[in-house]
Protein backbone atom coordinates (compact mmCIF):
# COMPACT_ATOMS: atom_id res chain seq x y z
CA UNK A 1 0.00 0.00 0.00
CA UNK A 2 1.42 3.60 -0.71
CA UNK A 3 -0.73 5.27 1.98
CA UNK A 4 2.92 4.55 4.14
CA UNK A 5 4.86 6.49 2.05
CA UNK A 6 2.40 9.54 1.57
CA UNK A 7 2.38 11.99 4.13
CA UNK A 8 -0.47 12.35 6.30
CA UNK A 9 -2.76 9.40 4.27
CA UNK A 10 -5.48 7.52 5.99
CA UNK A 11 -5.73 3.97 6.09
CA UNK A 12 -7.46 1.49 3.46
CA UNK A 13 -11.21 0.99 4.12
CA UNK A 14 -11.82 4.59 5.63
CA UNK A 15 -15.05 6.27 4.36
CA UNK A 16 -14.93 10.18 2.56
CA UNK A 17 -18.70 10.52 2.17
CA UNK A 18 -19.65 7.74 -0.11
CA UNK A 19 -16.67 6.70 -0.97
CA UNK A 20 -14.10 3.74 0.43
CA UNK A 21 -10.50 4.48 -0.08
CA UNK A 22 -8.36 1.95 -1.13
CA UNK A 23 -4.76 3.46 -1.53
CA UNK A 24 -2.79 6.48 -1.51
CA UNK A 25 -1.36 8.00 -5.26
CA UNK A 26 0.05 11.01 -3.99
CA UNK A 27 -0.04 14.38 -2.06
CA UNK A 28 0.60 17.68 -3.00
CA UNK A 29 0.21 21.66 -1.49
CA UNK A 30 -3.69 20.81 -1.86
CA UNK A 31 -4.52 17.75 -1.03
CA UNK A 32 -4.04 14.19 -1.32
CA UNK A 33 -5.59 11.90 -3.80
CA UNK A 34 -6.93 8.05 -3.16
CA UNK A 35 -8.22 5.49 -5.80
CA UNK A 36 -10.87 5.06 -3.94
CA UNK A 37 -14.84 2.84 -4.96
CA UNK A 38 -18.15 4.77 -4.68
CA UNK A 39 -19.61 2.76 -1.92
CA UNK A 40 -23.10 4.55 -2.42
CA UNK A 41 -25.74 5.94 -4.55
CA UNK A 42 -26.68 9.70 -3.69
CA UNK A 43 -29.75 10.67 -4.99
CA UNK A 44 -30.50 14.88 -5.89
CA UNK A 45 -33.59 16.89 -5.15
CA UNK A 46 -35.23 15.03 -8.18
CA UNK A 47 -34.44 11.49 -6.99
CA UNK A 48 -32.30 11.16 -9.84
CA UNK A 49 -28.78 8.80 -8.92
CA UNK A 50 -25.94 10.67 -9.35
CA UNK A 51 -23.02 9.52 -11.13
CA UNK A 52 -20.47 8.23 -10.45
CA UNK A 53 -22.70 4.71 -9.86
CA UNK A 54 -22.17 2.23 -7.11
CA UNK A 55 -18.77 0.20 -7.93
CA UNK A 56 -16.85 3.15 -9.71
CA UNK A 57 -13.25 3.94 -9.13
CA UNK A 58 -12.30 7.15 -9.17
CA UNK A 59 -9.52 9.38 -7.82
CA UNK A 60 -10.33 10.77 -4.63
CA UNK A 61 -8.81 14.17 -3.81
CA UNK A 62 -9.41 15.27 0.20
CA UNK A 63 -7.96 18.56 0.39
CA UNK A 64 -5.64 19.25 3.05
CA UNK A 65 -7.87 20.68 6.05
CA UNK A 66 -6.31 24.00 6.54
CA UNK A 67 -7.41 25.24 3.11
CA UNK A 68 -10.80 25.23 4.23
CA UNK A 69 -10.27 27.18 7.55
CA UNK A 70 -11.33 30.68 5.73
CA UNK A 71 -15.51 30.01 4.44
CA UNK A 72 -15.17 31.98 1.48
CA UNK A 73 -12.78 28.87 0.13
CA UNK A 74 -15.23 26.60 1.02
CA UNK A 75 -18.17 28.78 -0.87
CA UNK A 76 -16.18 29.16 -3.40
CA UNK A 77 -15.44 25.47 -3.95
CA UNK A 78 -18.69 24.60 -3.78
CA UNK A 79 -18.94 27.04 -7.17
CA UNK A 80 -16.49 26.58 -9.12
CA UNK A 81 -16.90 23.14 -8.58
CA UNK A 82 -20.38 22.93 -10.35
CA UNK A 83 -18.76 24.62 -13.43
CA UNK A 84 -16.01 22.22 -13.41
CA UNK A 85 -18.22 18.79 -12.99
CA UNK A 86 -19.87 19.82 -16.57
CA UNK A 87 -16.25 19.73 -18.16
CA UNK A 88 -16.43 17.33 -20.73
CA UNK A 89 -13.64 15.89 -22.97
CA UNK A 90 -11.42 13.58 -24.81
CA UNK A 91 -8.34 14.68 -22.86
CA UNK A 92 -9.88 16.00 -19.60
CA UNK A 93 -10.04 13.75 -16.46
CA UNK A 94 -13.48 14.96 -15.83
CA UNK A 95 -14.40 15.68 -12.29
CA UNK A 96 -17.53 13.69 -11.25
CA UNK A 97 -18.72 14.51 -8.00
CA UNK A 98 -17.27 16.96 -5.04
CA UNK A 99 -18.66 17.55 -1.62
CA UNK A 100 -17.91 18.54 2.63
CA UNK A 101 -17.46 16.41 4.96
CA UNK A 102 -18.93 17.35 8.33
CA UNK A 103 -15.69 18.74 9.81
CA UNK A 104 -15.32 21.04 6.88
CA UNK A 105 -12.99 18.99 5.04
CA UNK A 106 -13.85 19.27 1.01
CA UNK A 107 -13.35 16.42 -1.16
CA UNK A 108 -13.27 15.69 -5.40
CA UNK A 109 -13.94 12.47 -6.78
CA UNK A 110 -12.29 12.67 -10.68
CA UNK A 111 -12.54 10.38 -13.64
CA UNK A 112 -9.65 7.36 -12.68
CA UNK A 113 -6.88 8.15 -15.63
CA UNK A 114 -5.14 5.54 -16.84
CA UNK A 115 -1.28 5.32 -17.17
CA UNK A 116 1.12 7.54 -15.71
CA UNK A 117 1.96 11.07 -14.88
CA UNK A 118 4.26 12.95 -17.68
CA UNK A 119 6.82 13.96 -15.04
CA UNK A 120 7.25 10.08 -14.10
CA UNK A 121 7.56 9.59 -18.45
CA UNK A 122 10.27 12.42 -18.42
CA UNK A 123 12.18 10.42 -15.80
CA UNK A 124 13.82 8.10 -18.28
CA UNK A 125 15.36 11.88 -20.21
CA UNK A 126 13.83 13.63 -23.48
CA UNK A 127 11.18 12.37 -26.17
CA UNK A 128 11.87 12.37 -29.63
CA UNK A 129 10.42 14.95 -31.14
CA UNK A 130 7.48 13.57 -32.74
CA UNK A 131 6.73 12.14 -29.80
CA UNK A 132 6.67 15.11 -27.99
CA UNK A 133 4.40 16.75 -30.14
CA UNK A 134 1.84 14.23 -30.09
CA UNK A 135 1.74 14.78 -26.76
CA UNK A 136 1.93 18.72 -26.90
CA UNK A 137 -1.26 18.80 -29.02
CA UNK A 138 -3.48 16.56 -27.20
CA UNK A 139 -2.43 18.96 -24.13
CA UNK A 140 -3.80 21.62 -26.35
CA UNK A 141 -6.70 19.84 -27.38
CA UNK A 142 -7.71 19.55 -23.31
CA UNK A 143 -7.05 22.85 -22.92
CA UNK A 144 -9.33 24.19 -25.49
CA UNK A 145 -12.47 22.34 -24.34
CA UNK A 146 -11.59 24.09 -20.63
CA UNK A 147 -11.13 27.29 -22.26
CA UNK A 148 -14.41 27.46 -24.21
CA UNK A 149 -16.53 26.53 -21.31
CA UNK A 150 -14.49 29.92 -19.48
CA UNK A 151 -11.98 27.74 -17.52
CA UNK A 152 -8.40 28.44 -17.06
CA UNK A 153 -5.57 25.82 -15.97
CA UNK A 154 -3.15 28.03 -14.08
CA UNK A 155 -1.40 25.09 -12.44
CA UNK A 156 -0.24 23.13 -15.85
CA UNK A 157 2.99 20.94 -15.46
CA UNK A 158 4.03 17.28 -16.28
CA UNK A 159 2.46 16.07 -12.71
CA UNK A 160 -0.63 16.94 -14.30
CA UNK A 161 -0.37 15.05 -17.79
CA UNK A 162 -1.23 11.49 -17.87
CA UNK A 163 -0.04 9.64 -20.51
CA UNK A 164 -1.58 6.30 -21.34
CA UNK A 165 1.05 3.81 -23.71
CA UNK A 166 3.76 6.29 -23.15
CA UNK A 167 5.95 4.21 -25.10
CA UNK A 168 3.29 2.86 -27.95
CA UNK A 169 3.29 4.61 -31.27
CA UNK A 170 -0.37 6.56 -30.01
CA UNK A 171 0.24 7.55 -26.45
CA UNK A 172 -3.38 8.26 -24.81
CA UNK A 173 -3.19 12.16 -22.99
CA UNK A 174 -5.50 13.54 -20.36
CA UNK A 175 -5.26 16.15 -18.12
CA UNK A 176 -6.19 16.66 -14.95
CA UNK A 177 -6.69 19.58 -11.85
CA UNK A 178 -8.57 21.99 -14.28
CA UNK A 179 -9.08 25.11 -12.47
CA UNK A 180 -7.72 24.08 -8.84
CA UNK A 181 -5.79 26.96 -8.40
CA UNK A 182 -9.03 28.83 -9.07
CA UNK A 183 -11.03 26.78 -6.44
CA UNK A 184 -8.91 26.57 -3.95
CA UNK A 185 -7.75 30.70 -4.38
CA UNK A 186 -10.05 32.68 -2.01
CA UNK A 187 -11.82 36.03 -3.32
CA UNK A 188 -9.23 38.46 -3.03
CA UNK A 189 -7.98 41.54 -4.80
CA UNK A 190 -4.46 41.84 -6.29
CA UNK A 191 -2.88 43.50 -3.17
CA UNK A 192 0.70 41.85 -1.88
CA UNK A 193 -1.72 40.20 1.03
CA UNK A 194 -3.65 38.28 -1.81
CA UNK A 195 -0.45 37.41 -3.76
CA UNK A 196 0.87 35.95 -0.71
CA UNK A 197 -2.36 33.92 -0.43
CA UNK A 198 -2.07 33.00 -3.84
CA UNK A 199 1.22 31.72 -3.61
CA UNK A 200 0.40 29.52 -0.23
CA UNK A 201 -2.11 27.40 -2.30
CA UNK A 202 -1.35 27.05 -5.51
CA UNK A 203 1.44 27.41 -8.41
CA UNK A 204 4.78 25.64 -9.50
CA UNK A 205 7.56 28.49 -10.06
CA UNK A 206 8.96 26.40 -12.78
CA UNK A 207 5.69 26.96 -15.11
CA UNK A 208 4.34 30.01 -13.92
CA UNK A 209 4.08 32.67 -16.63
CA UNK A 210 5.32 36.08 -16.29
CA UNK A 211 2.20 37.65 -15.51
CA UNK A 212 1.60 34.94 -12.97
CA UNK A 213 4.62 35.70 -11.18
CA UNK A 214 3.68 39.34 -10.69
CA UNK A 215 0.38 38.14 -9.50
CA UNK A 216 -1.51 40.14 -12.60
CA UNK A 217 -4.66 38.66 -13.63
CA UNK A 218 -4.34 36.16 -16.06
CA UNK A 219 -5.77 34.99 -19.44
CA UNK A 220 -5.53 31.48 -21.54
CA UNK A 221 -2.46 32.65 -22.67
CA UNK A 222 -1.27 31.73 -19.38
CA UNK A 223 -1.76 28.46 -20.36
CA UNK A 224 0.03 28.38 -23.71
CA UNK A 225 3.02 29.70 -21.57
CA UNK A 226 2.97 26.17 -19.40
CA UNK A 227 2.61 24.10 -22.80
CA UNK A 228 5.35 25.82 -24.16
CA UNK A 229 7.56 25.27 -20.69
CA UNK A 230 6.41 21.22 -20.99
CA UNK A 231 7.31 20.95 -24.30
CA UNK A 232 10.64 22.76 -23.77
CA UNK A 233 11.02 19.95 -21.17
CA UNK A 234 9.80 17.23 -23.70
CA UNK A 235 12.39 18.43 -26.37
CA UNK A 236 15.00 18.75 -24.02
CA UNK A 237 14.92 17.23 -20.60
CA UNK A 238 14.45 20.41 -18.35
CA UNK A 239 12.57 23.22 -17.95
CA UNK A 240 14.36 26.61 -19.34
CA UNK A 241 14.56 28.63 -15.87
CA UNK A 242 15.78 26.73 -12.73
CA UNK A 243 17.67 27.73 -10.04
CA UNK A 244 18.24 27.40 -5.93
CA UNK A 245 14.65 28.91 -4.85
CA UNK A 246 11.31 29.71 -6.36
CA UNK A 247 11.89 33.19 -6.34
CA UNK A 248 14.66 33.12 -8.23
CA UNK A 249 13.18 31.17 -11.27
CA UNK A 250 10.17 33.35 -11.05
CA UNK A 251 12.01 36.53 -11.22
CA UNK A 252 13.82 34.26 -14.48
CA UNK A 253 10.70 34.00 -16.24
CA UNK A 254 9.78 37.96 -15.62
CA UNK A 255 13.47 39.16 -16.92
CA UNK A 256 15.39 36.29 -18.52
CA UNK A 257 15.27 35.18 -22.05
CA UNK A 258 15.08 31.01 -22.36
CA UNK A 259 18.07 29.56 -24.04
CA UNK A 260 16.77 27.86 -27.70
CA UNK A 261 15.92 24.28 -26.99
CA UNK A 262 18.78 22.93 -29.86
CA UNK A 263 21.28 24.34 -27.21
CA UNK A 264 19.95 22.43 -24.33
CA UNK A 265 20.13 19.09 -26.21
CA UNK A 266 22.11 19.83 -29.25
CA UNK A 267 21.91 16.16 -29.91
CA UNK A 268 17.87 16.04 -29.96
CA UNK A 269 17.90 17.22 -33.84
CA UNK A 270 14.97 19.51 -33.14
CA UNK A 271 13.71 20.96 -36.34
CA UNK A 272 14.14 25.17 -36.27
CA UNK A 273 10.49 25.82 -36.74
CA UNK A 274 9.64 23.41 -33.85
CA UNK A 275 11.91 25.45 -31.63
CA UNK A 276 10.64 28.33 -32.70
CA UNK A 277 7.12 27.89 -31.88
CA UNK A 278 8.46 26.83 -28.68
CA UNK A 279 9.84 30.20 -27.79
CA UNK A 280 7.42 31.59 -29.37
CA UNK A 281 4.54 30.54 -27.11
CA UNK A 282 7.44 31.70 -24.41
CA UNK A 283 7.27 35.15 -25.05
CA UNK A 284 7.38 37.32 -22.27
CA UNK A 285 4.52 39.56 -22.73
CA UNK A 286 1.21 37.54 -23.87
CA UNK A 287 -0.35 39.24 -26.55
CA UNK A 288 3.31 38.21 -28.61
CA UNK A 289 2.17 34.20 -27.59
CA UNK A 290 -0.40 32.13 -29.34
CA UNK A 291 -3.56 33.77 -28.70
CA UNK A 292 -5.10 29.99 -27.72
CA UNK A 293 -3.84 26.50 -27.06
CA UNK A 294 -5.54 24.89 -30.57
CA UNK A 295 -3.42 28.39 -32.60
CA UNK A 296 -0.12 26.71 -30.63
CA UNK A 297 -1.53 23.28 -31.74
CA UNK A 298 -1.98 24.06 -34.78
CA UNK A 299 1.64 26.14 -34.98
CA UNK A 300 2.98 22.20 -34.27
CA UNK A 301 1.21 20.70 -36.19
CA UNK A 302 2.45 23.09 -39.56
CA UNK A 303 5.82 22.69 -37.95
CA UNK A 304 5.94 19.05 -38.22
CA UNK A 305 4.84 19.43 -41.87
CA UNK A 306 6.97 21.36 -42.47
CA UNK A 307 10.32 21.65 -39.97
CA UNK A 308 12.82 24.14 -41.85
CA UNK A 309 9.73 26.48 -42.24
CA UNK A 310 10.30 29.08 -39.23
CA UNK A 311 8.46 32.09 -40.83
CA UNK A 312 5.09 29.84 -40.82
CA UNK A 313 5.51 29.39 -37.07
CA UNK A 314 4.36 33.66 -36.20
CA UNK A 315 1.82 33.68 -33.89
CA UNK A 316 -1.49 35.80 -35.09
CA UNK A 317 -2.16 39.35 -33.55
CA UNK A 318 -4.09 39.12 -30.65
CA UNK A 319 -7.07 40.87 -29.98
CA UNK A 320 -5.71 43.52 -27.72
CA UNK A 321 -2.00 43.49 -29.15
CA UNK A 322 -2.19 45.32 -32.59
CA UNK A 323 0.37 48.17 -32.90
CA UNK A 324 2.81 49.80 -35.19
CA UNK A 325 5.74 47.79 -33.58
CA UNK A 326 3.20 44.57 -33.85
CA UNK A 327 3.43 45.22 -37.83
CA UNK A 328 6.88 46.20 -37.62
CA UNK A 329 7.85 42.90 -36.04
CA UNK A 330 5.75 40.94 -38.67
CA UNK A 331 6.81 42.31 -41.61
CA UNK A 332 10.01 39.85 -41.41
CA UNK A 333 7.77 36.27 -41.29
CA UNK A 334 6.28 36.61 -44.87
CA UNK A 335 4.96 32.96 -45.56
CA UNK A 336 7.38 33.28 -48.53
CA UNK A 337 11.23 33.77 -46.78
CA UNK A 338 12.50 31.31 -44.55
CA UNK A 339 13.99 32.94 -41.16
CA UNK A 340 16.12 31.80 -38.72
CA UNK A 341 15.38 30.91 -34.93
CA UNK A 342 18.24 33.53 -34.25
CA UNK A 343 15.98 35.72 -36.18
CA UNK A 344 13.06 34.78 -34.01
CA UNK A 345 14.63 35.30 -30.95
CA UNK A 346 15.84 38.91 -31.82
CA UNK A 347 12.54 39.59 -32.93
CA UNK A 348 10.54 38.43 -29.43
CA UNK A 349 9.72 41.71 -27.20
CA UNK A 350 12.66 41.86 -24.52
CA UNK A 351 11.12 41.89 -21.10
CA UNK A 352 10.12 45.59 -19.55
CA UNK A 353 13.93 46.60 -17.77
CA UNK A 354 11.74 50.44 -16.77
CA UNK A 355 14.36 52.68 -15.38
CA UNK A 356 10.88 54.24 -13.00
CA UNK A 357 11.75 53.91 -9.31
CA UNK A 358 8.30 52.98 -8.06
CA UNK A 359 8.30 50.27 -10.85
CA UNK A 360 11.81 48.38 -9.11
CA UNK A 361 10.45 48.70 -5.61
CA UNK A 362 6.38 46.99 -6.47
CA UNK A 363 8.54 44.48 -7.96
CA UNK A 364 10.94 44.49 -4.92
CA UNK A 365 7.65 43.86 -2.92
CA UNK A 366 6.22 41.62 -4.87
CA UNK A 367 9.01 39.23 -4.55
CA UNK A 368 8.92 39.43 -1.52
CA UNK A 369 5.84 39.05 -0.72
CA UNK A 370 6.02 35.99 -3.05
CA UNK A 371 8.52 34.75 -0.96
CA UNK A 372 6.25 34.93 2.39
CA UNK A 373 4.00 33.04 0.98
CA UNK A 374 6.17 30.31 0.23
CA UNK A 375 7.68 30.02 3.08
CA UNK A 376 4.92 30.14 4.94
CA UNK A 377 3.00 27.48 2.62
CA UNK A 378 5.69 24.55 3.19
CA UNK A 379 6.13 25.70 6.95
CA UNK A 380 2.23 24.97 7.12
CA UNK A 381 2.59 21.91 4.93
Amino acid sequence: MREERVRGALPAGTRIGRYRLEEALGDGASGVVYVAECAAAAEDADGNVRTPAVGTRVALKLIHTHLIKNKQVSRRFQREARLLSGLRGEHVVSLLDYGELSDGRLYMALELAAGEPLDVVLKTGPLQVQRAIGIATQICAALDTAHEAGVVHRDLKPGNVMVADASGEHPRVQVLDFGLAKLLRAEASQSLSALTEQNMVFGTPEYMAPEQARGDEVDIRCDVYAVGIVLYEMLTGTVPFQASSAVSVMTSHLMDAPDPPSSRAPKANIPPAVEAVVLHALAKEPAKRYPTAGALSEALQRARQEPQNVAGTIPPPSDDAISKSDTELALPFAATQRISVDQVLQSLPAPRRSSNFWWWIALVAALVGIAAGIFVSVVTE
